[in-house]
Parts: C-alpha cells; sequence; structure tokens
C-alpha cells in the first residue's frame, strides 16, 4: 500500500510538472511578467497543456487518498488531507484572475489559501514523522520560496513565477517524502506489534 500511494504522490507531481514544461516551451512569459504560473491557464496556447496538468495532478492526488486505509484512524487526515489539496489546486484553476475582478479577488483567496494550506500540510508531516535535516531543509526552502512569491505579488521583487515553481516543486518533493516516512513508520509499528 505505501509503494502504491507514494507512486500516486510521485505521478501527481510528474504529470503536474511535465505539463507545465510543454506551457513553458510554448511560451516562457510568465516569467517575464511577474504575472504567475497562473498565466498559462488563461491564454489558449497554454491553457490545455496547464489544464491538464492541474488534471493529472489531482487525479493522482485523489487516487492516493482513495489508497489509503480507513484504519489506522491517523491516516483519516492524511486521506483527506490530500483530497483538500486536490481541491483546492481545483479552485486555483477554476478562478482565471484575468475575466473580471470577482475571478480576479476569488483567484487570490484561492492562491492564498493553497499557500498557507501547503504550508501547514507541510508541518503536518514534519510534526508526524519527526524532524530531520531533510524535512527542515524542505520547511526552509518551502518558506523562503513562499516569502518571495508574496513579496512579488506585492510588487517588491518581480520573481512571482520562480517563487510559486520552487515552492510547489519542493512541496510536492516533501510531500510524497512526507508519507513515505509516515507509512513506513505505521509499518513498522504493526511489525513490532505483531511480532510481540
Amino acid at each position: 500500500m505505501r509503494r502504491a500511494v507514494v507512486t500516486n504522490l510521485i505521478l501527481a507531481e510528474a504529470g503536474f510538472f511535465a505539463f507545465l514544461m510543454v506551457a513553458v516551451i510554448i511560451t516562457t512569459a510568465a516569467f517575464q511578467h511577474n504575472h504567475g504560473l497562473s498565466f498559462y491557464g488563461e491564454h489558449w496556447k497554454t491553457a490545455v497543456p496547464y489544464g491538464a496538468g492541474f488534471m493529472v495532478c489531482d487525479y493522482f492526488l485523489l487516487n492516493a487518498a482513495a489508497l489509503l486505509p480507513r484504519d489506522p484512524r491517523e491516516l483519516r487526515p492524511l486521506a483527506w488531507g490530500l483530497r483538500v489539496l486536490a481541491l483546492l489546486l481545483l479552485a486555483v484553476l477554476l478562478t482565471p484572475d484575468t475575466v473580471n475582478s470577482f475571478f480576479n479577488d476569488s483567484h487570490l483567496i484561492a492562491s492564498a489559501v493553497l499557500f498557507v494550506y501547503e504550508l501547514s500540510f507541510a508541518g503536518l508531516l514534519a510534526h508526524r514523522t519527526g524532524a530531520t535535516v531533510t524535512t527542515i531543509v524542505f520547511l526552509l526552502v518551502e518558506s523562503a520560496a513562499a516569502v518571495l512569491a508574496m513579496l512579488s505579488n506585492l510588487h517588491v521583487v518581480y520573481y512571482l513565477s520562480e517563487g510559486i515553481l520552487i515552492f510547489q516543486l519542493v512541496f510536492s518533493t516533501h510531500l510524497a517524502y512526507g508519507v513515505n516516512r509516515w507509512l513506513r513508520m505505521l509499518e513498522r509499528t504493526a511489525e513490532g506489534a505483531g511480532g510481540g
């Protein structure tokens, strides 16, 4: 079960970034105008690969959540956490900020909630699995990238797409790493209880 769950998380990450790279190959404009990666969902040339990346990511996140057993009970928050993550990603995709002011505000709110949620999820993973050097590095880089994106959104600096890209890459790697550690710890606990 652990391998299947982690494989789905890796496929979610790989699928999202593969389609994002197709959009970046088509145009690097999102990195030139401090617009953010959502730029790719708002232009007809890049909307299909960008949207496909989100759909593939959501599919594998939901699949990973479905693979988690209902017992032990401590895995329920993990399964629900993956489902909420998929929902928030969909909310970001479905609120293109160039339609009108309502969509712009909705997109900004959805994006902010997603970032805070992902940082909280990363903190939960670190709490559940214990702090390691790797986990601490993940958290530090995620935090720095989130600050970079926030400052760019406020037009203090102009690296919004870079901040988002770094954050999402590190978070998705942290997610697979943390879930793998969490499930491995549960397997060892079950083996210890069964062998005793």
